[in-house]
């Protein structure tokens, strides 16, 4: 008797702990994961301050607060082409990462900008459209990269107020 409510005990910490785990991570973002990177939905409360800078394969801009996810740059490209995004970002305070997503939300490659200066290069795995994706949180300082590829890609730039 004494064993099977002991069980039962168990059994319900074991439902209680889970069903907090699947709760956290469905009401809750962690900035860090994989899963909020490449999340479909955008939201982007930016802090405009200033000096935006932008042609055809660039974009930089300062801004004293950015939090959420913004896709600010999508590029079409043919499959094995070899990406290089020159990344000259310097974030003052906060967290920010610099994401590419193919056109199903797969993360293709990522920058934690608190690991340093480094570019971002990679090859498309497929025919098809990517996202240039930043995603902040209590993030100040300035962003600023330039796009390069060893085959033509077709880019396009999303404004501060286009909607999502």
């Amino acid at each position: 008797m004494k064993k099977k409510k002991n069980l039962i005990i168990l059994g319900l910490i074991i439902i209680i702990i889970g069903a907090g785990m699947i709760l956290y991570n469905n009401c809750f973002h962690n900035i860090d994961s994989d899963k909020y990177l490449s999340n479909i939905h955008e939201n982007k409360n930016i802090d405009y301050n200033g000096n935006h800078k932008s042609d055809k394969n660039s974009e930089s801009f300062d801004f004293k607060k950015f939090d959420g996810k913004w896709s600010l740059m999508q590029f079409t490209s043919n499959k094995g082409n070899k990406i290089s995004i020159m990344d000259n970002t310097k974030i003052s305070k906060g967290k920010f990462y610099i994401v590419i997503l193919d056109s199903k939300y797969n993360i293709i490659a990522k920058k934690n900008e608190s690991e340093g200066n480094k570019n971002i290069n990679f090859t498309t795995p497929n025919d098809g459209k990517y996202s240039i994706r930043i995603v902040g949180e209590n993030a100040s300082g300035n962003f600023n990269i330039s796009v390069n590829a060893s085959n033509n890609i077709d880019i396009s730039h999303r404004d501060f107020f286009d909607l999502f």
